[in-house]
């Protein structure tokens, strides 16, 4: 499990366009798009769970208001922050990511492509399942 973890980011540092070009942006949009979407993925798992009637609320910190700012961080700390700490240190701590290509293969993009395209296409089919 944790090779493909580590091939899914090679294969995503190494293809993308910024990191091609060195433009100094590369690491944080590519950090954040990776973060985003493994915080849907976990989204989508939770969903699931609740449709199953599975007690989810224990696992989360809930933030009871009506406001938009609120319910973000709420989803923001219950999401994107478990990914955003394992992210940085597993990645880009001490620019571990330049170890990780010389050691694992990368496949011209298709697998951060493929894991990204069947994210959303797993949230878009959860969300109208569910509706």
């Amino acid at each position: 499990m944790r090779n493909m973890y580590y091939q899914l980011w090679v294969d995503a540092i190494v293809n993308s366009n910024d990191y091609k070009n060195k433009e100094s942006g590369w690491k944080f949009n590519l950090y954040w798009l990776m973060t985003v979407i493994n915080a849907l993925n976990i989204g989508v798992l939770i969903l699931w769970l609740d449709f199953f009637q599975v007690d989810t609320s224990k696992f989360q910190i809930n933030i009871h208001s009506n406001s938009v700012l609120l319910s973000f961080i709420g989803g923001f700390i219950n999401y994107g922050l478990p990914f955003a700490i394992i992210n940085y240190y597993a990645i880009f701590y001490k620019n571990r990511y330049l170890k990780l290509i010389e050691r694992y293969s990368h496949y011209n993009g298709r697998l951060a492509l493929s894991y990204t395209f069947a994210s959303l296409l797993l949230l878009i089919g959860t969300v109208i399942y569910m509706w």
